[in-house]
């Protein structure tokens, strides 16, 4: 609450006549009432507030006007902005308010308010909240991109009515970055979610067609912001963990329970106004929910989505992304090759064992943020303990690094103009302590690059980057990036490529350049083209899941959102794609159609088929042999998403494919919500599938053997969700995933000629004496509780499980193979973390 002898300043706002007004004109008038914070609105402040109320439909009639009206009312005073939002609606009792856990998308009523305090034009802070209390916050950045791992310590109360519900927003400005001054100017918008009618209403009008987002936003003007806010945030934290784990025989490092404490500590200071450091000592991520599990029968690596709180949050500063794929993107930065899992192992004779750390620790990271000017920019620097492994023979105990000491670097920045364009460059660094045992890693990587989006006529975008890389190490770690199936130096059918086991570095680069339609109610196109050399590598702190290519792509779209008597929306796309390495062979070359319809009852389908050519696969044999041609194949999917607003949704997605030489794979991924009260929600779904590849990779033998067998797979995952939420601040989360993954071999043979235009005359039939079948089970679960037990300051109780197996049993049994999941050796980690939030 506020002390009465704070005069409060009224944001009188004048909107003109027109709904597309992008102007709110600000005038402070002094007021000696305190605001409590209730949803209520009963000081007098208010009720000589001027309302916001010219709001217009964005979804599903652009443009059009709203169904209920909104009002929105704002007042600042020298520490606080607060935002009065009442929600007209006729019928109070359908309004839609599921009590989720904070930052949890719902198909609910939302209140949202948009705070760009640089007034910028592509940056903003975002505060919601629903009919039930929970709030959500996110931040976006360049103009359109949205950041959901940004949280900040605000509040908010809401209270209904016979007219509706209101929303009464208390947002401190020591969680916004701002430059103070006598008149300061924020950009400003409001939007309002109806859940039952799927409608969503902004103020200024946002609308769908736009080029952007925060462009779109109003203003706030005149605002008296002399004084600094707050610039110190902490936020200690203590954790003690017990865990489980399976003994070895033999093996007496390997306890039972292990019991640890750990204390560490989080930080945020205002350097200066625009300028924020993050810090962070000793972080602990034991509330993070697991990866899912997965077998990876390519020779490509797995990509996981960053998860890690530190690292998600102002994760779209540091963003430079060279690969996408359905709105997932890879470039220089991905953090979480800070952390990762050791990758060396200890030598052992006979006789001996050793216990191997499973995740290296993260000693410290620190990460400045803001802008300077008409620069945005971003650098961090993090820090990784040399992990060792502890070996026993007999009674002695020693230890060996697998993991050396370790230091990330990446700066990034971009010089950014009024009409939306921008100018970029990043560069990263990683520089290791090695030792002998260590070695086989790069001593220290560095990459560079710049990229650009130049808009023209707001429609239009001419988009590209280019970056190189050099990485430096002795002759044993330049020789394994040099054979890894990123490169393939080795391979003996690659002309364009030599192999030189004297060499201590690698150099590369790639490029880009593409040209997009990236706004229009009706038509979007983009032609791009690409190439990455051959000694191109950013995966010391990037991923990069080959080098060696050049590539091209279009894509056309058109797209209808007016709705009709039948259709609240629908999409039309054209793919076409292709890529080639840098000896000529063809890698890669497909089209797809696809089309996708959101119907009036809001129900959604989508189906799409894919044709790919015959293609040159020179990671056939991985990196150690020659490639392949493949056999033409094609695609079919579908989906079926019902109304997620019901009581109980359901969705399913289904894919089937092959090619004219035995290579077949059917997929079906069913899934159901079912949420018998607001607070409430079970979730499941099964994925389930079966492939048979005729000729897959097992082996490189000895005797200089390709060994390739037929593959007879079968994957089911079943993962589970169930949230209950007590209070939008106290919650129980429960995710539970079991896998099962069974490949039957037979029909062994050799590759014979990799480049033969016939399928039959590629391979012949071998003898392989091993039995590479394989029945892989996993379960892992993840329970956490929740309370954030005062603004900022939360109490974590977590239980993870996690049980893994591996047996060479190849066919698949439905019950065995799932209830055998639940026979496999358990680690449980039982933790309670809690922090505390100090604002100074």
């Amino acid at each position: 609450m506020l002390r009465n002898s704070l005069a409060l300043l009224l944001l009188s706002a004048a909107v003109t006549a027109s709904p597309r007004s992008t102007t709110v004109s600000a005038t402070p008038v002094p007021a000696a009432t305190a605001i409590k914070l209730d949803g209520v609105f009963t000081e007098d402040v208010w009720g000589n507030a001027p309302a916001i109320t010219e709001f217009r439909q964005r979804d599903p009639k652009d443009d059009a006007a709203p169904t209920y009206a909104t009002e929105v009312k704002v007042v600042y005073d020298a520490s606080n902005l607060y935002v009065a939002v009442r929600a007209h609606d006729p019928e109070p009792a359908r309004l839609v308010g599921l009590r989720t856990r904070r930052d949890t998308s719902s198909p609910s009523d939302w209140i949202r308010i948009f705070v760009d305090s640089f007034h910028d034009r592509r940056t903003a802070f975002e505060f919601g909240v629903n009919p039930a209390g929970v709030k959500t916050d996110s931040y976006w950045y360049n103009d359109s991109s949205q950041d959901d791992g940004w949280d900040a310590v605000w509040d908010v109360a809401v209270s209904r009515d016979n007219d509706g519900w209101r929303a009464e927003f208390r947002i401190p400005f020591s969680q916004l970055r701002f430059r103070p001054s006598e008149k300061s100017t924020f950009g400003f918008a409001v939007a309002r979610q109806i859940g039952r009618l799927n409608e969503t209403d902004t103020w200024p009008l946002i609308s769908k067609s736009a080029t952007g987002f925060v462009s779109s936003f109003g203003d706030l003007t005149n605002l008296a912001l002399n004084r600094t806010p707050k610039r110190l945030e902490l936020m200690p934290y203590l954790v003690g963990q017990v865990n489980t784990q399976p003994t070895e025989s033999g093996n007496p490092l390997i306890s039972s329970h292990d019991q640890k404490a750990t204390v560490g500590a989080d930080l945020k200071y205002a350097v200066r106004p625009g300028i924020t450091l993050t810090a962070t000592v000793n972080p602990d991520f034991g509330q993070v929910e697991a990866d899912p599990a997965v077998v990876n029968l390519t020779g490509f690596e797995t990509f996981f989505a960053e998860r890690r709180p530190f690292f998600v949050e102002g994760s779209g500063t540091f963003t430079f992304d060279l690969d996408c794929n359905d709105g997932s993107c890879s470039g220089l930065f991905y953090p979480r090759r800070i952390g990762r899992a050791p990758r060396g192992s200890p030598d052992l004779a006979d006789g001996m064992s050793a216990r191997v750390p499973q995740q290296t620790t993260i000693l410290g990271a620190a990460k400045l943020t803001g802008r300077a000017g008409k620069f945005s920019f971003g650098a961090l620097n993090a820090v990784t303990a040399d992990e060792e492994a502890t070996i026993a023979n007999g009674a002695l105990r020693t230890r060996q690094s697998v993991e050396p000491l370790s230091n990330y670097s990446v700066v990034r920045a971009r010089r950014e103009f009024a009409n939306q364009s921008t100018i970029g460059f990043m560069a990263t660094g990683t520089a290791r302590s090695l030792t002998q045992f260590t070695n086989f890693l790069p001593g220290e990587a560095f990459t560079g690059g710049m990229d650009w989006d130049l808009r023209l006529k707001k429609r239009y975008a001419i988009q590209g980057y280019w970056a190189g890389s050099s990485v430096h190490g002795t002759t044993r770690a330049i020789q394994e990036l040099q054979e890894s199936t990123v490169h393939g130096f080795q391979r003996p059918d690659a002309d364009h490529l030599q192999e030189d086991l004297t060499r201590t570095s690698l150099n590369g680069n790639a490029g880009s350049i593409g040209v997009s339609k990236i706004g229009g109610s009706t038509v979007r196109f983009t032609s791009n083209a690409s190439y990455k050399s051959p000694g191109f590598d950013i995966n010391d702190v990037g991923f990069l899941r080959r080098a060696d290519m050049r590539t091209m792509s279009n894509w056309l779209q058109w797209r209808n959102d007016k709705p009709s008597r039948y259709l609240r929306s629908f999409r039309f796309n054209l793919n076409q794609w292709g890529s080639w390495n840098f000896g000529g062979d063809r890698i890669d070359l497909g089209g797809n159609v696809n089309a996708h319809w959101v119907f009036t009852n809001n129900w959604g389908t989508g189906t799409g088929f894919t044709r790919i050519a015959r293609t040159f696969d020179d990671r056939a044999t991985r990196a150690g042999g020659p490639g392949a041609f493949t056999n033409p194949f094609r695609v079919w999917w579908q989906y079926v998403m019902s109304d997620e607003r019901r009581p109980v949704s359901v969705q399913y997605f289904v894919n089937i494919g092959g090619d004219s030489k035995g290579t077949s794979w059917r997929g079906i991924s069913p899934s159901v919500t079912f949420r018998p009260a607001s607070f409430l929600s079970f979730s499941g779904g099964m994925d389930w599938g079966h492939n048979i590849t005729p000729s897959q990779w097992i082996v490189n033998s000895a005797d200089g053997r390709y060994i390739f067998g037929r593959l007879d797979q079968t994957t089911v995952s079943v993962t589970t969700r169930v949230n209950y939420t007590i209070s939008p601040q106290l919650s129980v989360q429960i995710y539970a995933a079991p896998f099962v993954s069974a490949g039957d071999y037979g029909g062994f043979k050799q590759l014979v000629d990799g480049r033969a235009a016939r399928y039959e005359d590629r391979y012949a039939p071998t003898a392989y004496a091993d039995n590479p079948d394989f029945n892989v089970r996993s379960f892992r679960t993840t329970n956490v509780l929740r309370w954030e037990y005062k603004p900022g300051s939360a109490l974590f109780v977590v239980w993870q499980q996690g049980r893994e197996g591996v047996l060479d049993i190849g066919n698949f049994a439905f019950g065995r193979d799932l209830g055998g999941v639940f026979h496999a050796p358990a680690r449980n980690v039982f933790l309670v973390k809690w922090s505390y939030w100090i604002n100074r």
